[in-house]
């Protein structure tokens, strides 16, 4: 008995290696979607969109994917770049099961071949009838003849008879996409696109502002990329200057994310897809790999958070908002792989600059210049070097400066303009209010004298501010008086004036302001 199974055995492996096959042209499966990575936007607070493309040949409509993007906050939208269809379904689970029982699919010779041949070079479980027993195989489906489907798996081969399988389930392929034509039928084939938010991508802004003679300056932006997503090969990265407003980082309403996913698109995307993100995608809640079963699928790339930690080391977290509107800065056919850092020249423009001096009589006098962004586009919150031939003069934070928009960064502390203040009473009214029995205020008028001396070589503008702990009354050389609305107490009082003075070379300026007090009296 033992003698005939093993030669029933062998027999059918024999008729399986020689039966006539059909091959795919490849070991790929036409219905699997493989999209390539097109573009990614990636923003400073950590989160990229990622744009990914491809085509794919449609089995009923249907397609398969291998990977569900880790998408932040759980969602992603999917589309035909085909104008005249439309994703109407996209599933995800442990992988596509089919029942031959008549009624999930017909209990047919003919119905398995179909299905076993739609599958060929996937990795699939076969449940089968062997003597009454129900059994299973899985392993890559290679062959598919008219008696037997053949599986790979470890090195070792299977033959399955077509007539005893029960039910297939596709593996490793947890996502699948339906998609109808505008005019009812079922296209065979499509171009989809994906598009999903995700962490573990950011870049850092850096600026080095060159000194070229006294009126003009070259300004160059450089990014530094840091890639803990996934692999980027020859796609387009875009820095964008500006942060989408997210209320909820880790947990938002679907129907808001999908919003949110389709405002981004639109901002973002190339124009030939931003109507397909905006009126033709399905979007779809994203299933974690550990609820789609054990072995089932690889786990997608994780969202990175921890590594991109480590990655940005000292590098400057820049992640709060930078302007209301989106810049961009693209960088052709790049590549970064996971795990890589890159340093990218964004611009390098002549930009007009000037001097300004500002003091607060409080501290000391300190030197600025002002840069005229009379660029393109808008100048991103970054830290920045300002050099002068070989001589550096200062390093600090850039601030965000629209077009058309000026910024002053710091240079030094000014010692080639003399200031001085002084302060003396002119004036007393002796019990001027009473605001209890036995207690009394005196009304006490002040005179500050500011003076100011211009040894450098060139004319300087001069901002003078000075805080005064009372009512400012009247100031000289149009100064703007200022009084603090939240201090209104006759005790509390308190104001600024500030003036505006240019002072030719050698010049001295004397400012003069004055200011009521309340103090006690005697």
């Amino acid at each position: 008995m033992k003698r005939l199974n093993l030669f029933v055995m062998l027999s059918v492996m024999v008729l399986a290696c020689h039966c006539p096959v059909v091959h795919a042209d490849d070991d790929t499966n036409p219905h699997v979607w493989q999209p390539r990575i097109q573009s990614v936007s990636v923003f400073k607070n950590g989160l990229g969109f990622f744009l990914r493309q491809g085509c794919v040949s449609l089995r009923d409509g249907w397609c398969y994917a291998k990977r569900i993007p880790p998408a932040a906050f759980g969602t992603l939208a999917i589309y035909s770049l085909n104008p005249d269809h439309l994703v109407d379904i996209v599933g995800a689970g442990p992988g596509e099961i089919v029942e031959f029982d008549g009624n999930d699919a017909p209990d047919t010779t003919e119905a398995r071949l179909t299905r076993l041949r739609s599958a060929e070079n996937l990795n699939v479980q076969l449940t089968y009838d062997h003597k009454g027993q129900t059994r299973s195989a899985a392993g890559k489906l290679v062959s598919v003849a008219a008696d037997f489907a053949v599986l790979e798996s470890n090195d070792h081969s299977f033959a399955v008879p077509v007539r005893t399988i029960e039910k297939m389930q596709i593996l490793e392929l947890p996502m699948r996409v339906h998609l109808q034509a505008d005019d009812d039928t079922v296209p065979d084939k499509t171009e989809l696109g994906m598009a999903y938010l995700r962490k573990g991508i950011t870049w850092i802004p850096e600026y080095t502002v060159k000194i070229l003679d006294d009126n003009t300056a070259e300004i160059t932006l450089r990014g530094t990329l840091v890639n803990e997503a996934e692999d980027l090969i020859n796609c387009d990265i875009n820095f964008v200057v500006g942060v989408p407003h997210f209320t909820h980082t880790d947990y938002m309403a679907p129907i808001a994310v999908g919003q949110i996913i389709r405002t981004i698109g639109s901002a973002l995307a190339p124009v030939n897809v931003r109507n397909q993100i905006v009126s033709r995608a399905a979007i779809s809640n994203t299933i974690r790999a550990d609820q789609l079963g054990y072995g089932v699928v690889d786990r997608p790339v994780g969202s990175g958070t921890n590594n991109l930690s480590k990655s940005l080391g000292n590098l400057p977290s820049l992640g709060s908002t930078a302007g209301t509107d989106y810049t961009v800065y693209t960088k052709e056919s790049m590549t970064l792989r996971k795990g890589e850092k890159a340093i990218v020249t964004l611009f390098v423009k002549k930009i007009r600059y000037s001097h300004i001096y500002r003091w607060n009589t409080n501290d000391k006098l300190k030197h600025f210049l002002v840069l005229d962004n009379d660029t393109e586009t808008a100048w991103t919150t970054g830290p920045y070097l300002a050099v002068s031939a070989d001589r550096p003069l200062s390093e600090d934070l850039l601030k965000y400066t629209p077009k058309g928009g000026k910024c002053e960064i710091p240079v030094t502390q000014a010692i080639n303009i003399a200031h001085a203040e002084t302060r003396s009473e002119i004036d007393r009214e002796f019990k001027a209010h009473t605001p209890r029995s036995g207690y009394y205020l005196d009304l006490v008028i002040l005179q500050g004298e500011i003076k100011l001396r211009n040894f450098e070589k060139r004319t300087v503008d001069i901002v003078v501010t000075t805080s005064v702990p009372g009512k400012p009354i009247s100031a000289t050389d149009d100064g703007a008086i200022r009084q603090d609305h939240t201090k209104l107490k006759l005790t509390d009082r308190a104001g600024t004036i500030t003036w505006r003075i240019t002072l030719e070379p050698a010049e001295t300026k004397t400012i003069t302001y004055k200011y009521d007090q309340y103090v006690s009296s005697g």
